[in-house]
């Protein structure tokens, strides 16, 4: 049996939304104690003029220095992926190297998380992909039509493509409807986001995207993907992902190289495949 390890790539942006914030507070500080030091000059005329003058400069240049700050980190995020072919870094073929990385309907795949605290490595929950089924249409299937998701979508199996999908688009296409069991054994996240899509071009998988529906989403204020469960328990629930030549723009789509990925963006040894067995 196989592990894959979640290691949730979010904290680069949690860190640049905490210096943005903690500079905007910062800034608006300095502001205030400078109105507050001119209103005491006012009152207190006898008050070393030079040393007013000197204080207000400095404050005034902590604020630009703060801004400063805040701009170069937004210009810096802002500029990610972006700039001459040069200064990006290459980017590694995802290959399926050996046919014991793929899993099969039925299979359990557990997925480990790590403790940064500690350094404990644990069984967060475990996956199984029951069955799956190709629908003509999204919108055929009981109670999926009003649940679906805009999310956004690779055309053509490329990277430097990616659109949104439209839910109306959505329900007019062929729909991939997986049933999945889950099982949190200490998982503390709880979501199915670390499930996508993939489509073998030539030995290489490429990224098409992430489900389309979610029987379990909380809502959209709590997360798409997010769902409930006491640690423990199991859940029986359904995803879906758009599998519609058309609107993915892939001529003569082989079914057959399409894959399920656990931590698709994942390190190497940590990203895991599912063949649905689709013909």
């Amino acid at each position: 049996m196989k592990v894959s390890i979640d290691k949730h790539n979010t904290y680069d942006i949690r860190a640049k939304d905490i210096l943005k914030n903690a500079s905007m507070q910062a800034s608006r500080v300095l502001l205030d104690f400078s109105i507050i030091l001119l209103n005491y000059k006012c009152r207190r005329k006898f008050m070393d003029k030079r040393k007013i003058f000197t204080a207000i400069m400095a404050i005034s240049m902590l604020i630009t220095t703060f801004s400063g700050c805040s701009s170069n980190q937004k210009q810096s995020y802002g500029n990610l992926g972006k700039g001459d072919e040069s200064d990006r870094p290459e980017v590694e073929d995802i290959v399926i190297d050996n046919e014991s990385d793929i899993y099969n309907i039925g299979d359990e795949i557990q997925v480990k998380n790590v403790d940064y605290g500690t350094n404990r490595e644990y069984v967060a929950k475990s996956y199984i992909v029951n069955s799956v089924k190709i629908y003509d249409t999204a919108a055929e299937i009981d109670g999926v039509q009003d649940k679906l998701i805009e999310t956004d979508y690779y055309m053509g199996a490329d990277p430097e493509k990616p659109a949104i999908l439209k839910k109306d688009e959505v329900a007019c296409g062929k729909l991939l409807l997986c049933d999945i069991s889950v099982k949190n054994i200490e998982d503390e996240i709880c979501t199915v986001g670390d499930i996508s899509l993939v489509y073998d071009i030539n030995g290489v998988c490429q990224l098409l995207g992430y489900p389309v529906y979610f029987s379990n989403a909380k809502d959209n204020e709590h997360g798409i993907y997010d769902y409930t469960l006491v640690q423990g328990q199991s859940l029986d629930a359904q995803i879906g992902f758009c599998v519609d030549p058309a609107l993915l723009q892939i001529d003569n789509m082989d079914l057959s190289k399409l894959y399920l990925s656990v931590n698709f963006n994942g390190d190497e040894e940590n990203r895991q495949f599912i063949d649905p067995g689709l013909e």
